[in-house]
């Protein structure tokens, strides 16, 4: 079992944040009609760090990712219930969290079964967690330590999340509110 490390949570807690606060900004400008000045690229890994060794896995894995700031990432892929899901990386010192959002809190209605269904889901599922993170979204996630990363467990951990992520948000589908 993966240790919480309080440096890992925060490092996801912030990638989690914002990407999403990203696309908030940019489509105010865009309805806006506002001019947006772009945000300088985050600097580059230094070699020999696991931030380094992080991406390059996802380079060798052929994910196209873009870096939000130094150990955080997001990448986008197509899924099957869901058109694209943004998975979100988070590296610690030693260690990594993947997620994605499934279905914002202004999306969800919570409910008891709902929640059963998640919980159900949650059964179903290995290596990939169900949960309600601090802003009341619906996100699925893993965590993985350095001593197990390579480019297979990379790309499956990125295959289990996506999995996840779209059979969560099938199940939840029922309990979505609005369109």
């Amino acid at each position: 079992m993966i240790s919480k490390s309080p440096t890992l949570a925060a490092v996801f807690a912030i990638a989690l944040l914002l990407p999403s606060a990203v696309t908030a900004r940019t489509n105010h400008i865009r309805n806006t009609r506002s001019v947006r000045t772009q945000a300088p690229a985050p600097a580059p890994a230094r070699a020999g760090t696991f931030e380094a060794r992080v991406e390059g896995l996802m380079r060798q894995s052929g994910y196209d990712f873009r870096k939000v700031k130094a150990n955080s990432w997001f990448l986008i892929v197509p899924g099957r219930e869901m058109a694209q899901i943004r998975i979100i990386l988070g590296a610690g010192p030693s260690s990594i969290a993947m997620g994605a959002v499934v279905v914002p809190k202004r999306n969800l209605r919570v409910t008891a079964d709902a929640m059963l269904k998640l919980m159900k889901l949650s059964y179903e599922l290995n290596y990939v967690r169900v949960c309600i993170d601090t802003d009341d979204d619906l996100i699925v996630m893993s965590q993985r330590k350095d001593a197990w990363l390579n480019v297979e467990e990379f790309k499956t951990t990125v295959s289990q999340v996506l999995s996840a992520a779209d059979r969560a948000y099938a199940a939840m589908r029922p309990f979505l509110a609005g369109p």
